[in-house]
């Protein structure tokens, strides 16, 4: 192990016994805390992020009432490593869990080990730390017999026997992951938006409604299927947001409710056609890191200290521990990677512009190990965006003088990342290769995880 790597090593172990010795009783007035993510999420196609259609009334009133993230980030392209990253604050290629079957070190400190420390139950559904990925989270599962495992019912459960506690829980909603297939009447509800004829249950919609990996390229979709598919998703967004509706709701009778910082974000983005297909890496084994996959929402109610704000700077994935931290005023561990967003919320100046860092395997959690050696990388900035795909056995070692394929796009000019612009700006090409090389320099090595 690198002495870089030791030290950060002693750093978390320090930081973890500061905080469990320090800590002689739990602390007064602590609120619960409900992070709720979202699979495969699309940020633009929530009505509070300006989408057009009524997909979600219940979580546009939820994000008037609280902070607005207009460029929240996620870390990865699919869901393992930027989930990881929310609970350690920590980018992939330092946390480790960037593949299927890697496990989180025992001795890297999470946020739901801090709450623990602090007073909180940190209860969580065990079908969420089944899998190796979940692996020393520090949350306590619960009896799997006392839970259906039903989308949506088993949280409400799981919040009504701990609603007279303070608690941490993390709820993981799948509805939004291919297949695309709601529920009625969602299977219909904005179906009637199509101009034209409905198309008939195609062998390409059959897929898309029963498949959860469909490889990118292997079925082709016309105007009329797109739409429909289009359609279906959105289904499933409104039928997230009655679910969300019902859920405050019971916490409003319940009266936890307003004494819960409430966090609405996701794991990654979703393709739409945006670039050729549908899915994200792991249902598509084709990795991209355009926008529609890892920009997604972020929604942060607590009317304690939040008030609505709309939110403009780029965040990501690692602020979200740090910043819970901070808004129930306890310390935050040294050698996180994310920041405070409390000053943000409350509209202060920051002066912080930091680029965004994601990075991802070829095909996600279903990637061969052949897949794994292809690794998509990228640097976000406010202005441009310099995407670095290297080949299999490719050095990243070289600063970019590899045969490995790059991508930049003018995120003022080109939204929809459709020109890449890589030979017309070669001041600005190096400039974000040199950012996106030291980044992958601090933060990789020979040697695996912390």
């Amino acid at each position: 192990m690198s002495v870089l790597k030791q030290l950060f090593v002693v750093i978390y172990f320090l930081a973890f016994l500061f905080i469990l010795e320090s800590r002689t009783e739990a602390k007064e007035g602590l609120p619960n805390i409900l992070l709720f993510t979202v699979d495969a999420c699309r940020t633009d196609h929530f009505g509070c992020y300006g989408y057009g259609r009524n997909t979600t009334p219940n979580i546009n009133k939820l994000a008037g009432e609280g902070a607005l993230f207009t460029n929240a980030f996620s870390q990865s392209a699919w869901t393992t490593p930027g989930m990881i990253s929310i609970f350690t604050s920590l980018y992939p290629p330092v946390h480790g869990v960037d593949a299927k079957d890697r496990t989180l070190k025992d001795d890297v400190l999470t946020l739901p080990e801090v709450l623990k420390a602090n007073g909180y139950t940190v209860p969580v559904l065990p079908r969420f730390v089944d899998i190796q990925n979940y692996w020393h989270l520090g949350f306590d599962a619960v009896d799997k017999e006392r839970f259906s495992g039903e989308e949506g019912e088993d949280l409400l459960k799981l919040l009504e026997a701990y609603k007279d506690r303070r608690f941490f829980i993390w709820y993981h909603y799948h509805g939004l992951h291919l297949p695309y297939n709601p529920q009625k009447p969602y299977d219909k509800i904005f179906q009637e938006d199509i101009s034209g004829s409905i198309p008939a249950e195609t062998e390409s919609i059959g897929l898309v409604k029963t498949k959860s990996v469909i490889k990118n390229g292997s079925v082709s979709f016309n105007g009329a299927e797109k739409k429909a598919v289009i359609a279906l998703y959105d289904g499933q967004i409104r039928q997230l947001d009655d679910y969300v509706g019902q859920l405050t709701e019971k916490m409003r009778q319940w009266g936890i409710l307003d004494d819960t910082v409430l966090v609405i974000t996701s794991d990654h983005g979703e393709e739409l056609f945006d670039h050729g297909f549908i899915g994200h890496a792991s249902t598509s084994l084709n990795a991209k890191l355009y926008d529609e996959i890892i920009h997604i929402p972020l929604i942060i109610r607590w009317p304690e200290k939040v008030k609505h704000r709309i939110a403009y700077e780029l965040v990501q994935q690692i602020d979200i521990m740090p910043t819970i931290l901070d808004m129930l005023d306890l310390p935050i561990p040294e050698g996180l990677h994310g920041r405070s967003l409390l000053k943000t919320i409350q509209g202060k100046l920051t002066n912080d512009s930091r680029p965004v860092f994601c990075e991802t395997i070829l095909g996600g959690f279903q990637s061969t190990q052949e897949m794994e050696e292809v690794r998509l990388r990228c640097v976000r900035t406010k202005e441009w965006k310099l995407i670095y795909t290297n080949t299999m056995g490719s050095d990243l070692n070289n600063k970019g003088t590899n045969d490995g394929k790059y991508e930049l796009y003018d995120m003022s000019d080109d939204t929809k990342e459709e020109r890449n612009v890589y030979d017309n700006h070669p001041d600005i090409v190096k400039e974000l290769k040199k950012k996106l090389f030291q980044w992958i320099e601090t933060t990789t090595s020979k040697e695996s995880g912390l």
